[in-house]
């Protein structure tokens, strides 16, 4: 049976156990589930409302682009095929973005993320107890100054109240475009750059050539991933020899996917089922 990980990358995911982790989405038609990967498989548990699963993202590492540094694409190997659940809110893969926006290290948002959904989101109530939802963008909108303090969410409170008010008025718009169409749509946000922009749309879609190549968090797991590569370190360098080593969209969605995941995932020795 073919080995595989799964990208726990966003940071919904919660492990209760060794090897076992859960994640509550959401989509705009009110529609909710739980994700549970126990370790050998990923299933999804519905919850509340209608519509299509959330769709999955599978990388496999035999399609790394050859030019890469063998360290790397060594390492990036050893996930097998590798599997994500695509974000099916494009209004939670925004908030997401947002908050990442300032990581000094990667990971840091994860805690951010968490309390600032038990604060101030939807709670629904599921196998694994009590999970919350990000606030919706009404609620973002209505909160006072000091519910941003609360949260240590300060910082993006622009951010995030200028995104709530563009996608009140744009996002079902915003849901049907693909590709640079959306990132070129989630740019004109006031307060919300290129990256953000960017990382939000790959996430949305599991479309990872749109996501920004020059992100630190890339950066950092590719330079983890191998440490001896002589991989450039800042960003518009690394960018520029990241894209200039896939020569298609393929082995570019794989590269970068694959090296997210290195530094966010869970290790299985079986074949996914959902």
């Amino acid at each position: 049976m073919a080995h595989a990980s799964l990208c726990t990358d966003h940071p919904g995911w919660t492990q209760t156990g060794p090897g076992r982790w859960h994640r509550l989405l959401f989509n705009e038609k009110g529609a909710t589930w739980v994700a549970a990967w126990n370790g050998k498989a990923l299933d999804f548990i519905p919850l509340a409302g209608d519509g299509s699963l959330p769709d999955l993202t599978y990388t496999h590492c035999h399609r790394l682009p050859l030019a890469a540094p063998r360290q790397l694409t060594k390492a990036l190997s050893t996930l097998g095929t590798i599997v994500r659940v695509s974000n099916p809110s494009l209004w939670d893969a925004l908030c997401v973005a947002i908050l990442q926006q300032r990581q000094v290290h990667p990971g840091t948002g994860r805690e951010l993320y968490r309390r600032w959904c038990t604060l101030y989101g939807p709670i629904r109530e599921g196998p694994y107890g009590a999970l919350c939802l990000p606030p919706t963008p009404q609620t973002v909108l209505d909160l006072p100054h000091s519910a941003f303090d609360k949260t240590k969410t300060a910082f993006f409170r622009a951010s995030l109240r200028s995104a709530a008010a563009a996608y009140q008025a744009h996002g079902h718009a915003w849901r049907q475009l693909t590709g640079t169409e959306l990132v070129t749509a989630l740019k004109s946000i006031n307060r919300v750059g290129p990256s953000t922009a960017a990382a939000a749309a790959a996430d949305y879609l599991g479309d990872f050539t749109c996501y920004p190549h020059h992100d630190l968090t890339l950066r950092t797991f590719a330079h983890r991933a191998a440490p001896d590569a002589d991989l450039p370190v800042e960003d518009e360098p690394f960018a520029h020899q990241w894209t200039a080593w896939a020569t298609t969209p393929g082995q570019l969605r794989t590269l970068t996917l694959a090296t997210l995941a290195f530094g966010n995932h869970v290790p299985a020795s079986t074949t996914l089922a959902t």
